[in-house]
């Protein structure tokens, strides 16, 4: 599979008392490759992405909404589906 996109993936840096996502600024954790189609962005399998992410492709950043879907042929895993929508300034 060829992934074009250089992906940033953003996440937050500080958690409440449950461990939930604060409210603090997302920082830098991981460069990956992928793609983007649509509302949703295609990565490897295994994709260090989470609920609450940030991707950034090109100029543009997204919110990851929902949990990312790892799609599987009968005997592994082949892509991560990420579905994201384009977060306004």
């Amino acid at each position: 599979m060829n992934y074009p996109d250089t992906v940033t993936v953003l996440r937050q840096t500080t958690a409440d008392e449950y461990g939930n996502p604060g409210a603090g600024p997302h920082a830098p954790v991981a460069t990956l490759r992928g793609f983007l189609s649509g509302s949703a962005v295609f990565m490897p399998p295994g994709a260090d992405v989470e609920r609450g992410d940030r991707l950034v492709i090109g100029a543009e950043t997204y919110d990851v909404e929902g949990d990312p879907k790892r799609l599987r042929s009968p005997t592994r895993e082949v892509m991560t589906r990420v579905s994201v929508q384009l977060r306004r300034r």
